[in-house]
């Protein structure tokens, strides 16, 4: 278990709360790594973890990162990540982020949205859910609800006295959804869960700084970055002059396919959260 702890105590001695946060299933290249389609579900549910558990302790909250690597099958990792969240005593609610997945869907103008998932409607769990998907409907994603899933074993024999939620963000294999994503990035999708999970706004001066997206033509310092840290993870050897052409456009959709990306030549939210993970 990553141990990715933040502890306040406010001046009149209240301790926050305490939450485990994992990204569902193996990391991307290993066994059981989930679903794939615009973009691959390790990959995505690793970087909104990071967002999550980011602004939970920018709040003040301790928080657990749970996530499993690997395992030598699906039930496996989630008997890993249990055991993880099990060791955590005390614990206000634990958070399982997911992509969802039915089959491929080219843009259409709707988007498949966010669902929540508990093991009953009748528990303050589903308020926590109910909370999550408002906040990421108004980001723009189809609100699906808080759904009851009682056969999920990342939902049952959870003995930490914390609330349990498994969050579907959004349809990998949607269009519409993966665009809206690239849009709105990963940082305002972590904000809106964290908020989702504390049932408070959290400030906008806490939000992480936005990086622009970058595509052919663009130009300039984060142009000449991207061409640097192609040649650093990716053997690119491109001139670093700052000017996003054919040759930059191509490394990077080849480092975007090694990566399990949609190779779109486009250097937005995602890739640049998988470009920072591998620096």
């Amino acid at each position: 278990m990553r141990i990715n702890a933040h502890v306040c105590v406010l001046a009149k001695g209240v301790v926050m709360g305490i939450y485990t946060i994992h990204a569902g299933h193996a990391k991307q290249g290993n066994r059981f790594s989930g679903a794939v389609g615009y973009c691959a579900e390790s990959v995505v549910d690793r970087q909104i973890a990071r967002e999550v558990i980011y602004y939970l302790q920018k709040e003040g909250h301790t928080v657990y990162d749970c996530t499993v690597d690997s395992g030598i099958s699906q039930g496996n990792i989630i008997s890993k990540i249990k055991k993880n969240i099990n060791a955590v005593k005390g614990a206000s609610a634990n958070i399982s982020i997911h992509l969802n997945a039915v089959g491929k869907s080219e843009a259409d103008g709707k988007t498949k949205g966010s669902e929540c998932l508990v093991y009953s409607s009748l528990t303050a769990d589903a308020a926590i859910g109910k909370r999550i998907t408002d906040e990421l409907k108004a980001l723009g994603f189809t609100n699906r609800g808080v759904k009851v899933r009682t056969n999920l074993g990342i939902l049952k024999g959870i003995k930490n006295g914390g609330k349990n939620v498994l969050v579907e963000v959004f349809f990998c294999d949607d269009e519409d959804d993966y665009i809206l994503y690239n849009k709105v990035g990963a940082a305002a999708i972590g904000k809106a869960i964290a908020q989702g999970i504390v049932g408070k706004a959290i400030p906008v001066t806490t939000m992480r700084a936005a990086k622009p997206t970058l595509r052919y033509g663009s130009s300039g310092t984060e142009a000449q970055k991207l061409q640097l840290n192609l040649n650093k993870v990716a053997d690119a050897r491109l001139v670093c002059d700052g000017k996003i052409g054919p040759r930059t456009v191509a490394a990077l959709k080849n480092w975007q396919a090694a990566c399990g990306l949609k190779a779109d030549g486009i250097y937005g939210p995602i890739s640049y959260e998988q470009m920072q993970r591998l620096l």
